[in-house]
Formats: C-alpha cells, structure tokens, sequence
C-alpha cells in the first residue's frame, strides 16, 4: 500500500494571499481569561483558564501618521471582546473556540488575517500547558475594506459602487 504524500497550499497556490509579512500587527501577548471547555468530566462544568495570544495583521494603519486610535485595532477593545467571548460561551475543543473566536475578531475589527494561540495551563500537573495555534484570512467579502482606495478596487473587481 502507498500512500500519496500531502498537499499543502503554498502561497503561490492561493489567488489572494496574505501573509503577516505584508502586513503591520497589533499584538496581544497572554491575555488571561477564564472558560467552561474540554470533553473530560472534570471540564464540563466549571471554567478554567485560557492564555490567548493574538496576532492580527492590517494593511499599514493611517494612524502611523495620525496618531488616532480609530485608524487603528484598539486592542482594549479586542481585549474585551476576547474576555465576553470566553466568559459567555462553552466548547468542547480549543479548535471550535478558536474558530469562532477568529470569526468575530476578523469582522468585528476588520483585520486581514488573525493568528491565535489558545492554551490551557491548567489540564496536567506534568505540561506547562497544551494548547492551538491557527491562522485565518478575512474572507475577500472583507478584504476590500482595507484598501487604501476602495473605488478603483472595486471598479477593478467588476463591482461598481453606489454614489
């Protein structure tokens, strides 16, 4: 029996590619909070910590040359948001959690792409912690948001917008 070996979409495999290389980061390092999630019996009912940290990437912010918070992530608001998700919610895997959590901070904030790493420091007495790691990109229903002159991208995508 052979198997074949797998495929893995590069960069150049995918029409619209972003990578945190493109793009500035708003960063929050070990955010701590606190959820119900996991699938053992000592998970299920009360909530246990999560260190969340988040990389969110956007086009370069007109507030490098503002210094207005509203041309940027306010990562307090992140923050709270990422805070009111775990406190108001049970999952049973880190991946379901981390899905939905990027979901929401990738429309909610209008970022590009979102790196989230979930860990649980608290399952073994023996591991400092286990944990997720997950990268998505903003669906191209929010990219062109981001754009520095949504009229000539939109007139290049075929689109045409309302006066």
């Amino acid at each position: 029996m052979t198997m074949e070996p797998i495929k893995l979409n590069t960069p150049a495999d995918s029409e619209s590619h972003f990578s945190f290389n493109d793009l500035d980061i708003v960063k929050i390092t070990k955010l701590k909070t606190s959820t119900v999630i996991g699938i053992c019996e000592d998970e299920l009912f009360e909530p246990q910590p999560l260190i969340i940290t988040i990389d969110m990437g956007i086009p370069r912010p007109t507030a490098c040359d503002s210094d207005d918070i509203r041309q940027t992530v306010d990562y307090d608001c992140v923050r709270k948001t990422v805070i009111k998700f775990a406190t108001n919610n049970e999952y049973k895997l880190l991946e379901s959690f981390g899905e939905q959590l990027s979901r929401i901070l990738l429309g909610k904030y209008k970022l590009s792409i979102i790196k989230l790493e979930i860990e649980k420091p608290a399952k073994y007495p023996d591991v400092d912690s286990v944990g997720f790691i997950m990268t998505r990109k903003a669906s191209k229903s929010l990219k062109f948001r981001h754009h520095e002159n949504n009229i000539f991208y939109l007139l290049g995508s075929g689109i045409i917008p309302k006066q």
